[in-house]
């Protein structure tokens, strides 16, 4: 059956039994006759107190907080009920695959799930036999990745593997930087140009782009367009904004279920250790290898981070994310280093310090007055993968425990620094 103009609204499901395109798609194993059944979905237009109610359901996200009786956290978490609903809105309100326009998810002010501060993350929800246009210029950035999803976290009940990735650098790039992609499920007659095929499955196009020198990297400008698609744009019926109201209250929980209950998962292994992990399976970037795993100290102490560095590796980094796997502040602290911002040691080896006050070297990763929380690093496209140690030391022996020779960073030299990292990070392109 051919595309509409919307996506299939509630009503539509009580009229016909044919698998009309969902932007939400149903449960795995679920027919259509059975989630009318089991809708509680108005067929009705949303009521300001019905949706009121519906969004009184937030706070089941608490149930996934690893320490629901720390004040302060529990504070943080309420606080971030009110960014999922600003998040999930930008996935759910700004989604079309009809009329598909690339939208951040993730940036310094959506910080869930930690993303990752190198990254600027882009979106646009796709069907996969729809027919689209991807354009715009290269820019200068270490590397741009186009990776296609069969399913969207905290949009979908259970998000879906990739089905694609693509390196923007293996495209025919014009002088000027220009590029030109089309996706679609078999290639366009006549046209000769780049093209990628769509699984049938494809429901996404997100877009991952690499900056590790934040103040003199260009980042790259696209857009996308759906080319069999209707040229013309009509409002949403009621009961499609009706269901998207609904699917926007159950948001926080469902996005809490898988990243901030990820936080209590890391419990099963030692606190100050780090296990290596794929996310592949849920969105992460394929040939990236994760090591995540939580960290705490006290008052007067620090943790030392050290490892080996890949021989060969196409990007690199660290990061530190608070207690609901929220990356913390990174473009008003130095809570990250990739691999131009650190300074490794003449061994070759990369040493950073986790401390709630500035231990006074290079490679700083600050907690911002937090003592405990999740270290997660990144390598990609790597010879190897290999596995920090973390150490808990007091503050005043750190120098004991480094290189000689290690830098010393005074007040001046450090300010200097975080609003060079601050300047950057309000470079990079966002949007």
């Amino acid at each position: 059956m051919p595309s509409t103009p919307f996506a299939t609204t509630r009503r539509a499901f009580t009229t016909t039994t044919l698998a009309l395109p969902l932007l939400f798609p149903r449960a795995a194993g679920a027919t259509i006759a059975k989630e009318i059944a089991m809708s509680q979905s108005p067929a009705v237009p949303m009521d300001w107190p019905r949706f009121i109610e519906l969004i009184k359901g937030v706070d089941k996200t608490l149930e996934y907080v690893i320490d629901p009786q720390d004040a302060w956290l529990k504070q943080e978490a309420i606080q971030q009920m009110a960014m999922s609903l600003a998040q999930g809105y930008m996935a759910i309100f700004h989604s079309d695959p009809q009329h598909p326009v690339f939208y951040t998810f993730l940036n310094p002010i959506i910080k869930s799930a930690a993303p990752n501060p190198d990254y600027m993350y882009r979106s646009s929800f796709i069907e996969g036999h729809g027919t689209y246009r991807i354009s715009g210029k290269r820019g200068t950035t270490l590397f741009v990745h186009i990776g296609i999803g069969s399913g969207y976290i905290g949009v979908d009940d259970v998000p879906g593997p990739s089905v694609g990735d693509i390196d923007l650098d293996t495209l025919t790039i014009g002088k000027d930087g220009s590029f030109s992609l089309i996706l679609a499920p078999e290639r366009p007659e006549g046209y000769t140009g780049d093209f990628y095929q769509l699984d049938p499955n494809a429901r996404t196009v997100g877009i991952r782009e690499a900056s590790y020198d934040w103040i003199n990297e260009v980042d790259s400008t696209m857009a996308i367009e759906r080319l069999d698609g209707p040229a013309t744009y009509h409002r949403w019926p009621i009961d499609e904004i009706a269901y998207r109201l609904e699917r926007l209250a159950g948001f926080p929980e469902r996005y809490a279920k898988l990243f901030v209950h990820f936080v209590q998962t890391l419990r099963q292994n030692p606190v100050n250790t780090v296990t290596l992990n794929d996310w592949a399976s849920i969105g992460g970037l394929k040939d990236q290898t994760y090591y995540e795993g939580l960290f705490e100290f006290a008052e007067g102490e620090c943790l030392l981070l050290e490892t080996d560095v890949p021989e060969r590796v196409r990007y690199w980094q660290v990061l530190l994310a608070d207690q609901l796997f929220n990356s913390i502040e990174w473009d008003k602290c130095q809570s990250s280093l990739n691999g131009f911002q650190a300074q490794r040691d003449r061994d070759g080896r990369f040493r950073a310090v986790i401390c709630n006050v500035d231990p006074g070297v290079p490679n700083w990763l600050d907690t911002a007055g937090r003592f405990k929380g999740v270290v997660q690093g990144r390598w990609y496209q790597a010879s190897s993968a290999p596995h920090p140690t973390i150490k808990r030391i007091k503050l005043s022996e750190l120098r004991a425990h480094l290189p000689t020779g290690t830098p010393v960073v005074d007040e001046a030299t450090r300010k200097e620094r975080l609003l060079e990292r601050f300047r950057g990070a309000q470079f990079r392109k966002k949007w």
